[in-house]
């Protein structure tokens, strides 16, 4: 007998040391939101402006102990991945059986947006390990209610919505399967399950605290992410786009399996639980869908879709052996066979330009020259007078100025373009009022009549202009101001 767990370990393994491995070499620099997050991770709280804490406190964990550089701040994405997927592989064994365990946790680690999110630091990763765990606890309630296993639900569910709000998804598909199917309603419907839902309650309740000490700021910024506007617009165009992207996301081959494996889930053409484990997968990619439809919606926001996906796919593709195995191994081969010549072609900036991926890496580049420049321009001062501060009027850029060392030699503030913060590095560091003179990085370039409006006096200085390699280029206006007022009134 094949032993399906041994497999799963030796590709899990495998790919965990090249994904490490290709984090140490890497020439690529930190994106603002992951400066912004190691940011956050020097300043632990249970809260900040647009995420749970839980990325904050991933991140000091592995730079407590591996210190601050690039590949540090990363690491726990690719470890994370490797344990969300044996979870996987654990759970379709449950559901169904080994060889479909297998076959998911490849699936899952082999897709192209994993390749992605393995070498960056993204509240993805701890939420897709909070669902599967939470996932794998409910199928072991579901043949036997025992406490260990409502601890384990309530934990990744609570941790989950630490991880990220997305996790909220994760309970209508819980409370459908409570209600109509009687193996998950015997298993919840008791002391253990009621226990597992405190917990989750207990362990969310300091974030619910701190959006409560400060304006729910997390619950408005996502409430506004979601840019829901007045009356019942219809975005069709959004939605599709929304589809179409899950190509790149799962993969072009196994999304169309995955939505053949849900057709014939709810069927029940698949073996028993499957139309439970297909709610697991339906409740995102539906109301993400419907986020589309009504407004817009980022390819990466029903991510947690693919953890049923993942089990979900193998066991249609499984089930129906050898007639799809074809299509699986074609499907996951070619994606992984791309999937890895980009990835060693970002590890090299001159294969980088040469295959035209100079946009998608500009913004990881060319940091600590930029950094330098900003240094020298402060040092020198306007009309003699010593620079009080500096202010910069885009969150990502502070952050990534912030994380290579600005910071530590220049006071960093953020100009606010509205009277209210919209954005940590606004909550947190506000221009105060001041005389100046204030030098500002401008990035936004119609921003001029609202900096004239908040400062009485307003030079402007050369740009900043760096060159990122393949054609592009970070171009910065640069100004100094006089007598800044915040503003009081635009929105």
């Amino acid at each position: 007998m094949r032993n399906y767990q041994k497999w799963t370990l030796w590709l899990i393994a495998a790919l965990l040391v090249f994904r490490v491995g290709a984090l140490l070499i890497s020439p690529l620099g930190l994106h603002g939101d992951e400066a912004q997050y190691w940011a956050w991770s020097k300043d632990l709280d249970w809260g900040y402006f647009t995420k749970p804490p839980l990325i904050a406190w991933t991140i000091w964990a592995t730079t407590s102990i591996f210190g601050d550089a690039e590949w540090a701040v990363r690491l726990s994405s690719p470890v994370l991945h490797s344990i969300t997927a044996f979870v996987i592989f654990r759970t379709a064994r449950l559901a169904f059986d080994a060889k479909t365990g297998f076959w998911a946790a490849a699936i899952y680690l082999l897709m192209p947006a994993l390749w992605l999110s393995s070498g960056i630091v993204s509240t993805d990763v701890p939420l897709l390990l909070c669902w599967a765990l939470a996932m794998n606890a409910w199928l072991h309630l579901r043949v036997k209610a025992t406490w260990p296993r409502a601890i384990q639900l309530g934990v990744a569910v609570g941790f989950g919505l630490l991880a990220k709000y997305a996790m909220f998804f994760f309970l209508p598909a819980l409370g459908l399967a409570f209600l109509f199917d009687k193996p998950s309603r015997n298993g919840l419907n008791n002391l253990k399950g009621y226990a597992a839902g405190l917990i989750t309650f207990l362990i969310f309740l300091p974030n619910i605290l701190w959006n409560f000490a400060h304006d729910f700021a997390t619950v408005t910024h996502t409430a506004e992410n979601a840019n829901m506007q007045g009356g019942i617009p219809f975005h069709p165009s959004e939605l599709g786009t929304f589809w179409v992207d899950q190509l790149a996301v799962f993969g072009p081959v196994t999304f169309v399996l995955y939505v053949l494996a849900l057709i014939a889930a709810m069927r029940k053409k698949l073996d028993k639980p499957a139309m439970w484990v297909a709610l697991f997968g339906l409740s995102p990619l539906l109301i993400i869908s419907l986020q589309a439809l009504l407004s817009r919606a980022n390819a990466n926001w029903a991510v947690t879709t693919y953890i049923a996906g993942s089990i979900l796919t193998a066991h249609y593709a499984v089930k129906f052996w050898p007639r799809l195995s074809r299509w699986l191994v074609g499907g996951i081969g070619f994606q992984s066979v791309f999937s890895l010549v980009a990835g060693i072609a970002l590890l090299s900036p001159i294969l980088t330009d040469a295959v035209g991926l100079s946009n998608s890496v500009k913004r990881l580049r060319q940091w600590p020259e930029t950094v330098k420049v900003v240094e020298d321009i402060y040092a020198q001062g306007h009309d003699g007078r010593a620079y009080a501060t500096l202010a910069i009027d885009k969150r990502i850029i502070f952050y990534d100025l912030y994380y290579y060392g600005l910071a530590e030699k220049v006071p960093m503030k953020m100009w606010m373009y509205e009277a209210s913060p919209t954005n940590h590095a606004e909550l947190t560091y506000p221009l105060p009022a001041q005389e100046g003179p204030v030098l500002i990085l401008n990035y936004y370039d119609h921003y001029e009549d609202e900096l004239r409006e908040d400062f009485k006096r307003l030079d402007r200085l050369p740009d900043i202009d760096i060159e990122l390699g393949g054609g592009k280029r970070r171009k910065l206006r640069v100004w100094a101001g006089y007598d800044y007022t915040p503003t009081t009134g635009r929105k």
